[in-house]
């Protein structure tokens, strides 16, 4: 029997559940198993988009290193680089990066020899993104050497930091390692805390690797990129909850599409695998399956509440999980 899940990801609060049990061939222990891991596995994508929309926004100001460079130069200071025409640094395909005009303060702190270089995104009590996220606190990246060199690392560390209602707090640090001509490979090694609406807490400790397949031969497009993604996390919850996350086959994503369109994640408690989350077969799409206990739902990866709803059991109790 197939069930479907509903996961509509962006952040306002979790674990919002809609359970009615099976017909009688589904048991109790069964149903309660199957909510479990799907209460795992849907939280775990929300705070996954969540990290990635942190990753986005320090990729987009690492990447214009060397303009808040010259704008540092040029306002002879250490100050907010993106004041009056530093804001047009944020516009691109004739947009603006926020809505409304808004701009974080940004500044810098450069070594006398270039490196290391430190740059300091205070967003204040909230910015909105033009693609619909609220984002506040404070986020540094410090910079060990030229972008797309091989060795270089960028040390992240979120203080305070909200992205619409989960905080995050901790420290990534990535390193570059290729020629960015026919390889570039990021390793990111984590530990960084996420605190959900509901005051659950949840530690993420893991490692990343993050490899591009196709689209080096043409830097300034990257709707031909293909990247692929392998690693493994470990999470510590507040609830109890605690569970491993393995990618046991690599994620793919491709540079015109928002999620992952292949690679299968392990989710493990107690060294025992009580889900996978499967991406699909390269399709572009908003779906991706859950298998657990021999029942596989599908899950809906837009929206912005992290939201689940098995259908297709019209008897039985209901409850929040």
């Amino acid at each position: 029997m197939k069930t479907k899940i509903l996961a509509l990801l962006v952040i306002s609060s979790f674990a919002f559940f809609s359970c009615q049990k099976s017909d009688e061939s589904m048991s109790t222990d069964q149903s309660d198993a199957l909510l479990k891991s799907a209460t795992i596995t849907v939280n775990d994508l929300a705070v996954e988009s969540v990290s990635q929309e942190a990753n986005f926004e320090t990729d987009f100001y690492a990447g214009y290193e060397h303009l808040l460079r010259q704008l540092a130069h040029f306002k002879g200071g250490k100050g907010n680089l993106l004041a009056g025409h530093g804001r047009n640094l944020l516009a691109g395909k004739g947009h603006n990066h926020y809505v409304n005009g808004e701009a974080p303060l940004v500044s810098i702190d450069t070594a006398e020899t270039g490196y290391p270089i430190t740059i300091t995104i205070d967003y204040g009590d909230g910015i909105s993104t033009n693609h619909g996220r609220l984002i506040a606190g404070t986020v540094t990246i410090e910079i060990s050497g030229e972008k797309n060199s091989d060795g270089s690392t960028r040390k992240i560390t979120f203080a305070d930091c909200v992205i619409d209602s989960i905080g995050i707090n901790g420290i990534s640090t990535e390193t570059f390692n290729g020629d960015n001509t026919t390889i570039r490979k990021t390793t990111n090694i984590s530990n960084v805390t996420f605190t959900l609406a509901d005051e659950t807490v949840i530690e993420r400790v893991g490692i990343n690797v993050r490899e591009w397949l196709k689209g080096l031969d043409t830097p300034t497009d990257r709707t031909d990129d293909m990247i692929q993604t392998t690693g493994s996390i470990n999470v510590v919850s507040s609830t109890g909850d605690n569970y491993s996350r393995i990618i046991t086959e690599p994620l793919i994503n491709l540079g015109n599409c928002r999620h992952h369109v292949q690679g299968i994640v392990q989710y493990s408690q107690n060294s025992v695998v009580i889900a996978e989350l499967n991406y699909g077969d390269g399709t572009c799409d908003n779906l991706a399956s859950m298998t657990s206990g021999g029942e596989t739902i599908e899950i809906e990866l837009k929206g912005k509440m992290p939201k689940a709803k098995l259908e297709g059991h019209p008897k039985g109790r209901k409850g929040k999980h």
